[in-house]
């Protein structure tokens, strides 16, 4: 009885991991759409919804030529999911015109980051994508400069807690969040890509100097930076958990910016002049693992110098794998609560000194407390 259990288990367990495994073979091959039953749609379109993915799925299978073989009501799903992206895309260009406008006057580097970097430039991993909000990057030095045009312009802060605000100012790498009352599209301006009490420091002043210019005085990140961007915004600054658009758009980045043949040698001695070996270690690692990125071996072999300890990266696989698509699996709450809540305390551990931690969190316990009690 106890093996037939056991036997039963296991079937079990590889029957979630293949039902989670349809839309990771999907994204890394496109042509499957044309195996998928109605069940395996079902599934599909349900964690690429949960995911914020059905915009990439769209733009796949029209890439493909898939388009005419999906069932009708996939295409239905689908078209809405484009016509979603495609309103958000537009919008948040506007709001970039808006932001230029107000900035008006102001002729220091203006630097477009993380989704507007990828639409401004057409880039692949902006296909589909849907985006809620701008990301600015300028010199720490004109921070006041920038507010005070967006003030003038109409914006508001949406943070009104006093700890907050000094929270933003005194410790984090932007300012607290902007919005117009028009168009209540968020604007988030950094002067760092990491927040300033970060273990890792990146050269953020060579970043800036570094950047590319679009149109009049609004850069992006060089290649190697804008990468190097993605990777820390997931694995430092970000939440794991349902984050494999994060880990897409860097395949989609290596896959375009790895076409120049120098691409790799500039991106690893970027990566060891600013100390960030650990997390690029970590991207190229789950890069491979979950969407079959090809790494060249030298390249690998570099990033695997960086690589943590056993037992470290035992705990870091089970965790990751856990909940970088949480949606379905059938593993146990604990796990899922272990994994979810390890890995958000390994971000702030390595956002902030363990004092700076301690106090956060306890501020932070203490309103959700006060909020549920009210």
């Amino acid at each position: 009885m106890t093996n037939h259990g056991a036997v039963q288990n296991k079937a079990s367990g590889a029957a979630a991991d293949a039902a989670k495994g349809l839309l990771l073979g999907i994204l890394q091959a496109p042509r499957k759409m044309r195996d998928l039953d109605i069940a395996g749609w079902n599934r599909v379109l349900y964690e690429a919804h949960m995911l914020k993915l059905r915009g990439r799925l769209a733009h796949d299978a029209r890439a493909h030529g898939l388009w005419d073989a999906l069932p009708e009501k996939v295409r239905q799903i689908l078209i809405n999911a484009e016509i979603e992206a495609a309103a958000r895309q537009r919008k948040i260009m506007w709001e970039v015109n808006r932001v230029r406008r107000a900035l008006f006057g102001f002729h220091d580097k203006v630097i477009l980051v993380k989704g507007g970097a990828y639409i401004a430039k057409d880039m692949k991993g902006a296909q589909g994508r849907t985006s809620a909000d701008i990301d600015i990057l300028v010199a720490k030095k004109n921070l006041d400069i920038v507010e005070n045009h967006l003030f003038m312009a109409g914006y508001g802060s949406q943070i009104q807690n006093e700890y907050d605000q000094k929270y933003y100012r005194e410790w984090a790498h932007e300012l607290p969040p902007l919005v117009h009352p028009d168009r209540m599209v968020e604007v988030d301006v950094h002067h760092n890509i990491l927040q300033v009490t970060s273990r890792y420091k990146p050269d953020i002043e060579r970043m800036i100097a570094d950047s590319v210019p679009l149109e009049d005085n609004i850069h992006v990140l060089c290649n190697e930076d804008m990468l190097l961007h993605s990777i820390l915004h997931q694995f430092v600054d970000g939440a794991l958990k349902a984050s494999l658009r994060n880990l897409l758009e860097q395949d989609d980045m290596i896959r375009e910016f790895a076409r120049d043949p120098d691409f790799w040698p500039r991106f690893m001695d970027r990566t060891a002049e600013m100390n960030l070996g650990r997390p690029v270690f970590y991207a190229l690692r789950y890069c491979r693992d979950f969407l079959k990125t090809e790494i060249p071996q030298e390249v690998w072999a570099r990033a695997n110098r960086h690589a943590p300890g056993a037992l470290t990266l035992w705990l870091m696989d089970r965790m990751v794998r856990r909940v970088m698509i949480p949606y379905g699996a059938k593993g146990s709450r604990l796990t899922s609560y272990l994994a979810t809540n390890g890995l958000y305390l390994r971000a702030h551990w390595l956002r902030m000194p363990a004092w700076m931690l301690l106090r956060h969190l306890t501020v932070k316990f203490f309103r959700r407390f006060r909020v549920e009690k009210s």
